[in-house]
């Protein structure tokens, strides 16, 4: 049985990108993105008309998000990752209870509540010695669903929110794959797996371990993604989204 993903996003499509990488080689085998639903017109729009998946701008400002549970009910999602910069209404958590997953750029519960880098910046003006990534459930509390998967950063004297951008961006692209692999690998055991992995020069540690090797997805890998180009009715106010465009 194949796994269908949906993508509610907000801009680069960073994370989408990289699982449909996943996809197509196989790390995230029997598993399809079946759509992407997005606030506004943006980079993951470009990308799914590119490859042929099903997309639309959706109103998420209506209370109750009708038109967003209409659009997931017509593309069967089994799976719904939750990158959009908007809260989703009760009936949509309450259709996909337990389907819902969302990245979010620290250690959950810490600096929760807040969207993009916003929580490394706040993480490393408190001096702590970790940052990390966490790929979580989504319920009716923003940033309060239990953990799937979380990555462990230290964090170095010289850090900067610049400088670290691309590390997290590349952790919680490993965070999300992963959190989707359980769903697809329900009854594989997850304590094991690979705890530590280096990740752009620097070790992280993820629990539950990964169940691929992080070397799978190499610099030139990475560079790619990166590289991804911008539209040019896209490319203002969307070029910082190129490399850390989570959503």
């Amino acid at each position: 049985m194949t796994l269908r993903i949906a993508f509610l996003c907000s801009g680069g499509g960073g994370n989408l990108r990289f699982i449909a990488q996943a996809i197509e080689q196989r790390t995230l085998p029997d598993a399809m993105i079946c759509a992407v639903l997005t606030d506004r017109e943006c980079l993951a729009n470009q990308f799914a008309r590119e490859h042929r998946i099903s997309t639309r701008v959706l109103d998420f400002r209506a209370q109750e998000q009708q038109e967003v549970l209409d659009a997931l009910g017509e593309a069967t999602a089994d799976v719904v990752v939750t990158n959009v910069h908007k809260i989703l209404a009760a009936p949509v958590v309450a259709a996909y209870r337990g389907r819902l997953v969302n990245l979010h750029y620290s250690l959950l519960p810490a600096y929760g509540g807040v969207i993009g880098m916003r929580p490394v910046e706040l993480a490393l003006a408190d001096g702590v010695k970790f940052i990390g990534v966490t790929a979580h459930h989504v319920d009716e509390a923003v940033d309060a669903g239990k953990p799937i998967v979380q990555a462990v950063i230290p964090t170095e004297p010289h850090d900067t929110v610049a400088s670290l951008a691309d590390t997290v961006f590349r952790n919680g692209c490993l965070t999300l794959l992963e959190a989707l692999r359980t769903f697809i690998l329900a009854s594989t055991d997850h304590t094991g797996g690979i705890k530590n992995a280096y990740v752009r020069n620097r070790e992280s540690c993820f629990n539950p371990g990964l169940s691929f090797p992080a070397s799978l997805f190499d610099e030139p890998f990475w560079r790619k993604l990166a590289d991804y180009p911008s539209a040019p009715s896209a490319r203002r106010g969307h070029s910082a989204q190129r490399i850390q465009g989570q959503g």
